[in-house]
């Protein structure tokens, strides 16, 4: 294969397409794109960095493949790239903007035979958060053509963008910025800072320019009136907080959000751009590690409710909420919620007596009572429910087949007297399970839950019938249809009568004191 003559050396900072136009400049002295159709190449295909393109680009030249390769930014798809190992977005990139030094380009020229063949596009300039010449110190320039060389960034075609960029008054001399020389350092496999490193590259610059700018800048600055120059110092100010890691990101968070209220914290008020970008519904891109850290501060700091959507994620257990968001989550009446949270000392009388569903409180604290109060039932409405008398229930209590409220702030009002209700859909479960249903009683059967005097004789008869049913030991034992819970049971008095006579092992002894 015939290779190109006079030799163009690949310099180690340029991109293929750099090296490609200047070929063209010096072979042909015209435009990239002809150049490469000439020698069977395709424009698109080398500014896709597909690497077949670019080894037959290099063979062409009569060059290894392995240093152009190295600089090589390949489109893999889905509007990723990769340069290396790393795989960024292309927003990660300057895009269709062509950065430049213009007194790197100058010095380009100097001394060269064909200046337009010595102009060559630095690697480190198609970065977007590289903004400042590493060599001498200056802004870069970002040109925009509005034509094809834009997506190129084929300097030969911008002589003129160029000449006005080094005719303008320097702006003075910075140092780099820790985020560009992160940046690159990143880009050559270097170890940087692990929270960062745990990041796609993209992600990580992204993450430090936008808490920086808030550092910077305030909540009310909107990124579209940012600035090459702003971005800058958002990433100088956001380096020494992402440098730290996640927490000193989570504590600097928190810092940001003002004292919280009854109206609790407002995160678009107090973080601005960087809570837009965070809770945009639809991310294109993953922002990475740092929307989960504002998520848990946002959860920790801010009114929510169980189930509310926040960055991406039901919220499932809230720290603070409103009384109106608990009383929907939890189905309570916000009345009954009010006092309950009173109870639990998260409520004042007089914030009560407010009758605000807006009061915002901590939703841990209250949760224990909160679940309490929404299974509590009266003993007055239990009777009802089981089909029992008050006696009964006393005895179900003693026995452990129901239980109470125990939450010792609970004894303070009727909570505290209540019955747990989650023990009585059991109860009936049983019932349902081991009684079998009749239209009639058998013969000779007897009703033993019905009304019942309250002696100590009765008492125990009722406790010793409700033990050997709960252990299993009655078999005979019906539901007549029409009656409810206890007040339907029937059973065999001669049954009975057996057990008492020979009492079955395990059930407790004082169940037989009152019945010789």
């Amino acid at each position: 294969m015939s290779t190109l003559f006079p030799r163009m050396p690949f310099v180690d900072d340029e991109t293929p397409l750099s090296w490609a136009a200047r070929q063209a400049a010096l072979h042909t002295g015209g435009r990239v794109a002809p150049f490469l159709t000439d020698i069977g190449l395709s424009l698109p295909d080398v500014a896709r960095g597909e690497d077949g393109s670019v080894r037959r680009l290099c063979e062409k030249a009569g060059y290894d493949p392995t240093p152009v390769l190295n600089n090589n930014i390949r489109a893999i798809g889905g509007g990723r790239y990769q340069l290396r190992r790393l795989e960024f977005a292309k927003e990660f990139t300057t895009g269709a903007c062509t950065r430049i030094c213009p007194v790197c380009l100058m010095e380009d020229r100097d001394g060269w035979r064909h200046p337009q063949a010595a102009i060559r596009h630095r690697l480190i300039w198609r970065f977007n958060s590289v903004r400042t010449c590493p060599v001498h110190g200056v802004s870069l320039r970002d040109l925009r053509s509005g034509k094809s060389e834009s997506k190129t960034h084929e300097l030969q075609a911008m002589s003129t963008l160029i000449g006005a960029e080094q005719l303008r008054t320097p702006c003075g001399v910075r140092t780099v910025s820790p985020l560009q020389t992160y940046t690159v350092g990143r880009l050559e496999g270097q170890i940087g800072p692990a929270w960062l490193d745990g990041q796609n590259i993209d992600q990580a610059v992204r993450a430090t320019e936008m808490i920086g700018a808030l550092a910077a800048f305030g909540p009310d600055k909107k990124a579209s009136e940012m600035t090459s120059d702003m971005w800058d110092a958002a990433g100088r100010a956001g380096w020494p907080i992402v440098s730290l890691g996640a927490n000193e990101v989570r504590d600097y968070l928190l810092s940001c959000l003002r004292p919280m209220h009854n109206d609790g914290v407002r995160p678009m008020r107090d973080l601005g751009m960087l809570y837009t970008w965070l809770s945009a519904g639809r991310h294109s891109k993953d922002p990475g590690p740092v929307r989960e850290v504002l998520r848990e501060v946002l959860i920790e700091t801010t009114p929510l409710r169980k189930g509310q959507m926040l960055l991406g994620r039901p919220v499932a257990a809230p720290r603070f909420c409103s009384v109106a968001s608990i009383a929907l989550a939890e189905g309570l009446d916000s009345r009954r919620l009010r006092d309950t949270l009173k109870v639990a000392g998260l409520l004042t009388q007089h914030e009560v007596d407010q009758k605000s569903n807006r009061l915002v409180v901590d939703y841990t604290v209250a949760q224990d009572l909160i679940d309490i109060v929404k299974h509590a039932i009266p003993i007055t409405r239990l009777q009802d429910v089981l089909g029992a008398s008050r006696l009964l229930i006393e005895i179900l209590l003693e026995i452990g087949q129901l239980s109470r409220t125990q939450v010792p702030y609970a004894l303070k009002c009727k909570i505290g007297k209540a019955v747990d209700g989650r023990g009585v859909k059991p109860i009936l479960a049983f019932l349902d399970a081991n009684c079998p249903t009749v239209d009639e009683a058998p013969e000779g059967y007897v009703h033993p839950f019905r009304k019942t005097g309250d002696t100590e004789k009765s008492r125990a008869r009722l406790k010793i019938i409700l033990e050997l049913m709960f252990l299993g030991h009655l078999k005979q034992v019906f539901r007549v249809t029409g009656e409810h819970g206890f007040a339907a049971l029937v059973v065999d008095p001669n049954e009975m009568q057996s057990f008492i006579e020979s009492p079955p092992p395990g059930l407790p002894q004082d169940s037989y004191f009152f019945m010789g």
